[in-house]
């Protein structure tokens, strides 16, 4: 027991049961969380580049439409032609039991008439005392199917009825000549003849 104002003993040490630990452990103690969590970074991070330096497939992308491949010339040039079967003739055969079709002949007119349109006017010209022998001469030339120009009189001295030709009229005037009867001769045109073309000059000897 101890008497008052006396200084009070000092109080034991705790006994302990923990050594003190060494600087450098419990440094590593400390960074060892850190470290762990980088070194997983680490390893996706390297994870990460192995899958991304692997080579890609050759073949399109998904979705991605491949180009077609060209043929080489050569292949081209050494492939075999190929048959094409001839084109049908447009023009068939005509068929045996068809029958040709004759057209009706065709009458050719006589020899000894020209064509209407062939045959030159006609002016008949009156050399006689007759009245009206013009006109009546001029009537029986149309009938025989000649045209006429005109008729008129001839105050010349002619010695029988002639048909007179202008230059290349000689075959018209023979055929006139050759269908009437009346006519007793065919000679070129002479100057001062009246009318163009044929010109049939009547005398007195034209027979009614």
């Amino acid at each position: 027991m101890t008497s008052p104002g006396s200084p009070e003993p000092a109080a034991p040490a705790r006994p302990t049961s923990h050594r003190k630990r060494h600087p450098v452990a419990e440094a590593l103690r400390r960074t060892a969380p850190p470290l762990v969590a980088v070194s997983a970074v680490a390893v996706v991070i390297l994870l990460l580049l192995v899958l991304n330096s692997r080579p890609t497939p050759a073949g399109p992308a998904p979705g991605a439409v491949a180009a077609p491949t060209s043929v080489p010339t050569s292949a081209a040039l050494t492939s075999p032609p190929i048959p094409t079967s001839p084109a049908p003739s447009s023009t068939a055969p005509t068929s045996a039991a068809q029958s040709p079709v004759s057209a009706p002949p065709v009458s050719q007119p006589p020899a000894t008439q020209q064509p209407v349109a062939a045959r030159p006017p006609v002016t008949v010209l009156n050399n006689s005392r007759r009245q009206g022998l013009a006109a009546h001469v001029a009537a029986q030339v149309r009938a025989a199917g000649w045209p006429v120009r005109r008729t008129g009189n001839f105050t010349g001295r002619i010695a029988e009825t002639t048909l007179y030709y202008a230059p290349g009229q000689r075959a018209a005037a023979h055929d006139l000549a050759a269908a009437m009867s009346q006519i007793r001769r065919v000679l070129p045109r002479f100057a001062g003849l009246p009318g163009t073309g044929l010109t049939l000059v009547v005398t007195r000897d034209w027979s009614t």
